[in-house]
């Protein structure tokens, strides 16, 4: 092992190949171009969170989201909060300036909006456009547009998987087809289908149709769809659960399946009624087959949501169990102040019996769950204050999540999360905020500062507490841990972007303390419009074991939105994995 006494050397050549890339990029000339990387590194903070299977699945949406941008003139505000750096009151202030203003030729107007900062102003590019509103015609489900896509992967390398005996079944070919219909106002429909590489067949597939303001109904789908209320602890769909940027808004109910998700959705139908203006009532109902790891005597010991069938193991444990559920939801909105309230109860076909480890003790045991959950909260102008709190069935177990945002002016924000998740709590579908991923057998509180306290300068601060009561895997005691993380950014000009972050990270694994340190300095320059440099520099260790990396991107669009070419190298020395 290597200690920060023998490491300088390494380091003063990284910092000279650093200084030498810098100085060879030309002086810039016009505006920087934010590109889907930089929204990508800037929201995920941590490295192991981009491990994590929900976060993958929010990022998944979102990218799809870039991919087919909405027209802030006609987006909704359950379309809007599916960006989770928007709060409710700027897309309450969105909408506010459209109604007094008429449409907003650029998002440069964005600009005239208080309540939206500089950060904000610069994602916005990546999921909106503004557009004239076309004029609609009287009849609901007229002006179809449809969108298909095919996508194939073709590795250049084999994994040993197919080369053993035992191995892969199929090739290595990744493909997925998908097709989406819809208009402007109504109407949403479209199916998927995907071949896994490894896999023999197309073995995964889906399709939904989704209505959204036709009268009473405000939302309905049939089909593959997701269910986020309150704060997740219940139902959380996909929930964005970032440190470095937590959202800050309530889940906004039912929406249709539109990734290539295999496991984390429900197969059935759902609707959501308008009582009035302030009260909605909720209905869905599900049943589909689920893969599981089946024991001796066929019970299911681990629920599986990886979505693989590659090899002969794989391929037993694929839909072996049958999954129902049914639940509901009431709600209440007025003002600033919201209440509401969701449960169900599933079944499940063949009993569950998660084994004797230490670490499952407490996992769901048996055929039939319930629970039920209550989210409440009051926001107005700069104050937002939210919580859910819920109980689960089976071992009897409680769960509370609460947050409160403050925004002291446009330059500063704060906010707080506190969470107690009991060791016998627990939600198959819940994404609740979580330092281990599963809303079960944690308790913590995080306070995050967003801020720009000069003009061009942006800061970004977090620091997190986290206790689990009960041994987790690998653990044979409680264990404990903290978080801390600090990001700045300079933006000098509108052509450049330097920023630097630390995160430091103690964290029990198999009964030892691991300080996590990782410190990234990076350059962003686009000297012209079709020309970006990005320059990163990385240090990170553990355990007095260390490692570093130089990283240098060169993108240059060819044809502008149409064709990008992108250049890469990377230098990295460490001691150990």
């Amino acid at each position: 092992m290597k200690r920060w006494g023998v490491f300088p050397k390494h380091f003063v050549q990284i910092l000279t190949m650093l200084l030498a890339a810098v100085c060879c990029v030309p002086l810039p000339a016009e505006a920087q171009k934010v590109s889907w990387d930089d929204f990508l590194q800037a929201y995920s903070s941590d490295e192991e969170l981009a491990e994590e299977e929900d976060w993958l699945l929010s990022l998944e949406e979102l990218k799809a989201l870039h991919e087919e941008p909405m027209n802030i003139n006609t987006a909704s505000v359950e379309e809007l909060m599916r960006l989770p750096f928007l709060s409710p009151e700027q897309i309450e202030e969105i909408h506010a300036y459209i109604y007094l203003h008429g449409e907003m030729k650029t998002l440069g107007e964005l600009r005239l909006l208080r309540r939206m900062d500089e950060t904000t102003r610069r994602w916005m590019p990546l999921f909106v456009f503004a557009a004239p509103v076309p004029k609609e015609s009287k009849k609901p489900f007229t002006h179809l547009q449809s969108t298909f896509s095919s996508r194939l992967d073709i590795p250049l390398y084999y994994r040993k998987g197919y080369q053993v005996a035992n191995g892969y079944r199929g090739d290595a070919l990744y493909h997925r087809i998908r097709y989406d219909i819809r208009n402007s106002s109504h109407l949403q429909a479209g199916l998927r289908i995907e071949k896994d590489a490894g896999e023999r067949y197309y073995d995964s597939y889906g399709a939904y149709a989704f209505v959204h303001d036709l009268g009473a109904v405000r939302r309905a789908v049939v089909g593959d769809y997701r269910l986020g209320f309150g704060e997740g602890l219940v139902m959380g769909g996909s929930m964005w659960n970032s440190k470095s940027t937590p959202a800050m808004r309530t889940l906004s109910g039912l929406r249709p399946m539109t990734s290539m998700d295999e496991a984390r959705f429900l197969r059935g139908g759902a609707i959501t009624l308008g009582l009035g203006r302030e009260v909605e009532l909720s209905a869905f109902v599900s049943y589909r087959k689920v893969d599981a790891t089946l024991n001796s005597e066929g019970e299911a010991q681990t629920l599986l949501t990886t979505g693989y069938h590659r090899t002969a193991s794989e391929i037993r444990s694929r839909r072996s169990v049958e999954n129902t559920l049914a639940g509901g939801r009431l709600a209440w909105k007025h003002g600033g102040w919201h209440l509401g309230t969701t449960g169900y109860a599933t079944h499940f076909s063949r009993p569950l019996n998660p084994g004797s480890a230490v670490y499952r003790r407490f996992y769901p045991q048996g055929r039939t769950f319930g629970i039920v959950g209550a989210d409440y909260g009051y926001s107005r102008y700069r104050l937002t204050i939210a919580g859910e709190t819920a109980y689960s069935s089976g071992k009897n177990g409680w769960g509370t999540l609460n947050r409160l945002a403050w925004a002291v002016n446009h330059r500063y924000t704060l906010s707080l999360i506190q969470r107690y998740y009991d060791r016998s709590f627990y939600s198959f579908h819940s994404s609740a905020f979580a330092e281990n991923g599963r809303a079960q057998n944690e308790n913590g509180v995080l306070l995050h500062m967003r801020a720009e306290p000069w003009q061009r300068w942006q800061v970004v601060s977090y620091i997190d507490f986290f206790h689990n009561p009960w041994p987790r895997y690998r653990m044979s005691h409680s264990s404990t841990g903290q978080e801390f993380m600090l990001q700045m950014a300079y933006l000098p000009d509108g052509n450049n972007t330097i920023s630097l972050r630390y995160q430091l990270k103690r964290k029990e694994q198999a009964d030892v303390m691991e300080p996590h340190h990782r410190l990234r300095a990076q350059w962003t320059c686009t000297p012209r419009k079709v020309w970006r440099f990005q320059t990163t520099a990385l240090l990170h260790q553990v355990l007095q074991k260390t490692g570093a990396g130089l990283h240098e991107t060169v993108q240059w669009w060819a044809l502008p939105e149409q064709l990008r070419l992108t250049l890469s190298s990377c230098y990295f020395h460490t001691d150990d994995y």
